[in-house]
């Protein structure tokens, strides 16, 4: 019978319309076979298949990838890609006990699973940022012989949280992709080429005196080396999974470019300068993350039910304002582009 799953496997295989979706369906079986069988996908016997139960599918495949906060998404693609290979199972007569019918729509399909993935989009605020860069210098890890990877991982999520750049990208930057550039102004600039998401160019800007402080502490003097060559993805979906249970606020790599779009937008106003922040097509993309982060001080209810007495501002010394203007980064921003736009500073 091995035999004969092989060839229904690489019909299967045979049958998918294109290179890439052969590669992630491929992906998808392996996995759900390796996680739920112990098995190559060319293993599984009609034994395995007639003894499979919705509880195996939940406790052995979709709950440890949640866990490892893989989204709904995600999860829902790999079963469609087994009950894909289940189809061809059917068609090909090989396991003529098992009710293929019965396994697709009650085994291996979970209505329970999300497609729109909202906790993927919980955003991290600047408060709870300067939070996680403390927790990850203090934090314990292991092949750490000098002491210096809780410094670079606060480089890694303050970087993420600047640039916006995704983590499926942030690994594969290397000091080559940095460029010099001179703004109209005379400022000078790091600029920097990533491909990210879609195989997309994606172009950022960093301050000369930020890109020095990241090769600092993080170059060692081979500029095709990665960027942050010495962290890991999963090392950092630990600490962030740590933090959040410290914080009680559910926190993911990508909480990191929610956040950061969500701050820009308050500090600005302008959906545009986000949408190109974030690299989108469509605005109504831009829009979803900003909506999606609740401020109570932005909602309408909570300006209407509180009386304002702007005169109490009149009343404070100059030492008073710069304080207050200071403990806001969208404060000052507003206060110093006003100020440009009325031509008081330079």
């Amino acid at each position: 019978m091995e035999r004969e799953m092989h060839e229904v496997y690489l019909t299967w295989i045979n049958s998918l319309a294109t290179a890439n979706t052969i590669h992630n369906y491929k992906t998808s079986v392996t996995l759900f076979s390796k996680m739920v069988f112990n098995k190559e996908p060319v293993e599984i016997s009609e034994y395995d298949l007639n003894h499979l139960r919705f509880s195996d599918v939940l406790n052995k495949f979709i709950a440890p990838l949640r866990e490892k906060d893989i989204k709904d998404s995600t999860i829902k693609g790999h079963l469609i890609a087994v009950r894909s290979l289940m189809k061809m199972i059917k068609k090909e007569g090989i396991y003529k006990s098992v009710n293929i019918d019965d396994l697709n729509n009650y085994v291996l399909t979970n209505k329970s699973l999300k497609t729109n993935d909202v906790k993927h989009h919980e955003a991290i605020s600047r408060e709870e940022l300067e939070q996680l860069k403390e927790f990850l210098k203090e934090r314990r890890y292991r092949n750490d012989p000098d002491e210096t990877l809780g410094i670079k991982y606060a480089l890694l999520v303050d970087f993420m949280f600047r640039t916006g750049v995704r983590v499926s990208a942030i690994f594969s930057i290397k000091w080559e992709d940095f460029q010099f550039v001179i703004a109209h102004d005379g400022t000078r600039f790091a600029r920097l080429d990533v491909i990210d998401k879609g195989k997309k160019l994606n172009t950022k800007y960093l301050e000369l005196s930020y890109y020095n402080k990241l090769k600092e502490k993080l170059f060692n003097g081979d500029k095709n080396e990665f960027v942050f060559n010495s962290l890991s993805h999963e090392t950092l979906k630990n600490a962030l999974r740590e933090f959040s249970k410290k914080i009680n606020h559910q926190l993911t790599p990508h909480s990191l470019r929610a956040g950061a779009a969500t701050t820009l937008y308050y500090q600005t106003k302008d959906i545009m300068l986000v949408k190109d922040f974030l690299d989108h097509e469509s605005i109504v993309n831009t829009e979803k993350y900003i909506h999606s982060q609740q401020d109570p001080t932005m909602t309408g209810a909570a300006m209407l039910t509180t009386n304002y007495d702007y005169t109490e501002i009149d009343k404070l010394s100059k030492e008073q304002l710069l304080m207050l203007i200071h403990s806001r980064p969208e404060i000052e921003n507003t206060v110093y582009r006003t100020g440009k736009e009325h031509k008081v500073l330079k």
